[in-house]
């Protein structure tokens, strides 16, 4: 596989060009000034789970293997990957348990030109695994790893639909598949994957009706981005849809949708005075797209100054100075040494957490339960989510209430 390839319209930023036909276009030519760290980690452990898939590996055999952007595994990269490798070998175990006879392909380029009209485009799905019982009832089961914070939904999401189609393209299934799983394991936000039943014909007629017109529209608008002005109406600023888009710092469109936000529907809260509760619930959806596209013109403006170019009203400073380090740990040491300084004057020692030391000890079952009636885990602390969030709201007792049954007396001794 080549890893300079990206189809124009890729599975990963389709939740882009389906939503904003200008997007492609648009981002032609605009420099990706986006902050890499989180990807780069994220390609980097992309590499050790196909390492790992590849040649039937536990992540920790590979601690201390450097991996893509100077990456090196650590128990933290090997703990993230392996719950994902568990993942994709739990379920193959659990198709074979039914009978089925599974293969599964990792890394797998899969076509997707007959959905977007774009000549020999593919798309890269981590996983795909082809199940297939003796009565010709097939499956395909797509596994995405996401390595990211922010959670992402499997339900109707465009990427694995579209791996999902590229892999029934393949023709890897005899008879064809009639339903695909599509699963997303994210071990940053919850050790179980999340998954998702389809049937194929509904993917097909997702395909027919959504996503190949709108791939159609955006590649004619990207084919003509040289001889018109991109039109107002093919913009549709969003979260989801401008999330990794290259031109959401300089789009007019979302400029334009910013002002809206920030203009006509702030003053007509503002209008009616001091804001109470319920107005900062209205206010509150639209916060991650304000803050996002600050995040992005700080980025541009950045970009752009440390290209020597002039940005007025800003310029370039020194920011605040690193941590004081050793040029040479080696050099540090042996000069410390001479001076007859004790270890515990050099040296600080620190216990390892519990999900190592588990690791360490998953074939030794008596030990591990052992340890594991030593281990506390603090519940997480109170975070704000918007109401269509999965995750079950927390019974908080209000203040008022407690101090109420101090004064009727029931909690006095």
């Amino acid at each position: 596989m080549n890893d300079e390839y990206h189809a124009l319209l890729s599975p990963s930023g389709a939740a882009k060009w389906l939503a904003c036909p200008n997007s492609i276009a648009a981002e032609d030519g605009q420099p990706d000034v986006s902050d890499k760290t989180a990807s780069e980690l994220g390609t980097a452990k992309h590499e050790l789970l196909a390492l790992c898939l590849k040649y039937s590996q536990e992540a920790k055999t590979y601690l201390g293997h450097e991996l893509k952007f100077g990456y090196k595994v650590d128990a933290d990269i090997a703990n993230d990957v392996q719950i994902v490798v568990d993942g994709v070998h739990d379920r193959i175990k659990a198709y074979q348990l039914t009978g089925a006879a599974t293969e599964m392909y990792s890394e797998q380029n899969v076509p997707i030109s007959h959905i977007t009209a774009e000549k020999d485009a593919t798309g890269a799905a981590d996983v795909i695994i082809v199940a297939q019982w003796p009565s010709d009832r097939a499956e395909i089961c797509v596994i995405d790893a996401k390595f990211g914070y922010r959670a992402v939904e499997v339900e109707e999401n465009p990427q694995l639909m579209l791996y999902a189609l590229g892999a029934l393209e393949k023709n890897w299934v005899v008879p064809e598949a009639q339903t695909a799983v599509l699963v997303i394991h994210q071990p940053a936000v919850s050790e179980e994957p999340s998954e998702w039943a389809v049937t194929v014909s509904h993917l097909k007629r997702w395909a027919k009706e959504t996503a190949t017109p709108a791939a159609n529209k955006a590649l004619l608008i990207y084919a003509m981005r040289d001889g018109r002005a991109l039109k107002e109406e093919d913009f549709n600023p969003g979260e989801k849809q401008c999330q990794w888009c290259r031109s959401k710092a300089v789009c007019p469109a979302r400029l334009e949708k910013v002002k809206e936000v920030v203009g006509d529907d702030f003053s007509a809260i503002a209008d009616a005075g001091m804001l109470i509760p319920s107005d900062l619930g209205d206010i509150w959806p639209m916060l991650d797209f304000v803050e996002d596209w600050i995040k992005a013109v700080r980025g541009r403006v950045e970009y752009e100054l440390l290209q020597g170019n002039e940005v007025p009203g800003t310029k370039l400073v020194e920011g605040r100075r690193g941590n004081r380090s050793w040029e040479s740990d080696d050099e540090a040491e042996a000069l410390l040494k001479s001076f007859r300084l004790k270890q515990e004057e050099m040296y600080s020692f620190k216990l390892l957490g519990p999900k190592p030391i588990l690791e360490l000890l998953k074939d030794q079952p008596r030990r591990a339960k052992k340890v594991e009636s030593l281990i506390t885990q603090k519940s997480g602390k109170p975070h704000v989510a918007h109401i269509s969030d999965k995750r079950p709201m927390l019974e908080i007792k209000p203040v008022v209430e407690e101090f109420q049954a101090v004064e009727d007396g029931s909690d006095l001794v």
